[in-house]
């Protein structure tokens, strides 16, 4: 639809400066109908073939505008966040909202006014010798060239074998059950997509207080030890 009103735009705009597009030749090209043994297949040809420049201005002009009306409005609907408040300006890929946070932003949501200050991924990976539940901080993520998500990297990453799973009376993030997961060395692990069952998503906020609820200690103040 859109690619039908640009052309219609720019052929107007052809027909003003003096270069009016041959409609007649392009139907036959597109359609490969020539009349009666072919006769008008030379006419169409000619069209085509005699301003080779004109026809490579109007397509180069025409494609450079609608990159640049594609760019312009991306990131407009970036920067403005109108892809969180309205569904139809939305990435098809909702990997990308999930694992940046954005998710909690949409319209409807309790943490709409709030920023993710990170993201806390959990997935199963199946090994030889059974499954492993591996955890981190999302540093990033990357999609193949579909579109679908290829892998996540991670920072401060752990894992534990998914047996090992923490007792009824054990508190989640208390010490006996943080002592199940064993760090992973390195400064990011990256986990292939293809190799994640089932994933948990877990966001961070960071409460900041104001900045006049801080109390700074005066270095230069003297204290006082009583002495007996």
């Amino acid at each position: 639809m859109l690619a039908s009103i640009l052309h219609a735009l720019w052929a107007s705009a052809a027909a003003v400066v003096g270069y009016p597009v041959d409609l007649r030749a392009v139907v036959m090209l597109l359609t490969g109908a020539y009349g009666h043994e072919e006769v008008h297949f030379e006419s169409a040809l000619s069209a085509l073939t005699n301003s080779p420049y004109k026809i490579f201005f109007y397509f180069a002009t025409l494609c450079s505008f609608a990159a640049g009306i594609g760019y312009v409005s991306h990131f407009a609907v970036r920067q403005l966040g109108l892809d969180r408040s309205t569904r139809i300006l939305r990435f098809n890929n909702q990997w990308f909202y999930l694992l940046s946070g954005e998710i909690i932003q949409f319209k409807g949501s309790p943490h709409v006014d709030q920023e993710v200050d990170g993201v806390l991924l959990t997935t199963i990976v199946h090994h030889s010798d059974g499954d492993y539940l591996y955890r981190g901080v999302v540093a990033d993520f990357f999609f193949d060239g579909e579109g679908s998500l290829d892998r996540v990297l991670l920072t401060l990453a752990a894992r534990r074998k998914l047996s090992h799973d923490r007792k009824e009376e054990e508190e989640a993030g208390s010490p006996e059950s943080e002592a199940r997961y064993y760090e992973i060395e390195g400064d990011y692990f990256v986990l292939k997509y293809s190799e994640m069952s089932t994933v948990n998503v877990d966001y961070i906020f960071v409460i900041r207080e104001p900045e006049e609820d801080i109390k700074v200690a005066d270095p230069t103040a003297q204290s006082t030890v009583d002495s007996k």
